[in-house]
């Protein structure tokens, strides 16, 4: 298999409907493709989507694009495809995953702050939602942070950033907020065995 030309990332950015990714996915299953990772939400109206699929080496970007461009009406959706780099998928070190939260009433130039409190020091954020309930905010975020770094430190720097924001900030392990925040046996966010009903 040739790697550089048998996967794509595919975007598409489109006023929103009922029956979007049904479109998007169809056309896609229909060049023969197999998707194998997709990442979805709807912002103020828009839909916007990002996959990966693997599709027979004889599709290029601008096969898919046509394609899929021609599964909607003209000038309706923005669409990218670009041959997906491997070198991107390799992990640099040891990370762990954290998810942050912030709250408060909402004011010009929280995320600029933030994302440069995260950038400056090497933590990737790979998934952020805002929430608005009149003046009233809620971010969650997941980061991934180095294992180098002191995550104490960071999580007290973050609120100290959080309070200068004023807002309310929190810090967590993915697991203990998914323990906290869904329902379900902790066990099974750890991946281990539930323990078997006694005969």
């Amino acid at each position: 298999m040739n790697h550089t030309t048998n996967r794509y990332v595919i975007s598409v950015l489109i006023a929103d409907r009922p029956g979007i990714l049904r479109d998007i996915t169809s056309t896609v299953t229909n060049l023969g493709a197999n998707i194998d990772g997709i990442r979805q939400t709807v912002v103020a109206g828009y839909f916007t989507v990002m996959l990966t699929a693997t599709l027979p080496a004889q599709f290029c970007a601008s096969d898919v694009q046509q394609n899929m461009l021609r599964s909607f009406p003209s000038g309706d959706a923005s669409i990218t495809v670009v041959p997906y780099d491997f070198t991107h998928a390799r992990e640099k070190g040891i990370k762990e995953r954290y998810m942050v939260t912030l709250t408060g009433d909402d004011h010009a130039g929280i995320l600029q702050a933030v994302t440069n409190f995260f950038a400056e020091r090497q933590i990737n954020i790979e998934d952020w939602n805002v929430e608005f309930n009149g003046q009233h905010i809620t971010h969650v975020g997941q980061i991934s942070v180095p294992a180098l770094l002191d995550v104490h430190q960071v999580q007290t720097e973050f609120r100290h950033l959080a309070q200068k924001l004023q807002l309310k900030a929190g810090m967590q392990h993915e697991y203990i907020f998914r323990a906290i925040s869904e329902v379900g046996p902790i066990r099974s966010l750890l991946g281990q065995n539930q323990p078997r009903n006694r005969r």
